[in-house]
């Protein structure tokens, strides 16, 4: 958590469950606000995607907070499904800037069969 910074209140879960049911798109200004306080602040050791193959495979990474430095991959960590990728760092970032754990409501994947944009499995 950084000092000085906006809080998130661990309790408010609404914009949570927003951002769980549409991770990629727009969202309600409880959940903007959520996402500029987990976006802002110091980047350095920040957790972020890592585009592997265009469209099919991304990697967890962690920003250097140093332009010109690139990310770093964390080993053993990717994803088939963008969503899936985008709900696990909000998820990590989230931990970080509250301290917290989010309750176990968010422990289940968003979906037991991947699909892709056009809503077929994969």
């Amino acid at each position: 958590m950084r000092a000085n910074a906006p809080r998130i209140d661990p309790a408010d879960l609404d914009p949570v469950r927003e951002f769980r049911a549409c991770p990629i798109g727009l969202h309600s200004p409880a959940l903007e606000a959520m996402l500029n306080i987990l976006r802002a602040g110091t980047m350095g050791g920040k957790y972020c995607i890592i585009c592997l193959e265009p469209h099919r495979k991304w990697a967890l990474g962690r920003l250097s907070g140093i332009r010109g430095v690139p990310p770093e991959v964390v080993p053993d960590v990717e994803y088939d499904d963008l969503e899936e990728a985008e709900w696990d760092v909000f998820r990590r970032r989230w931990e970080a800037e509250t301290g917290t754990r989010l309750p176990p409501e968010f422990d289940a994947p968003l979906r037991e069969t991947p699909t892709n944009r056009a809503g077929e499995s994969r």
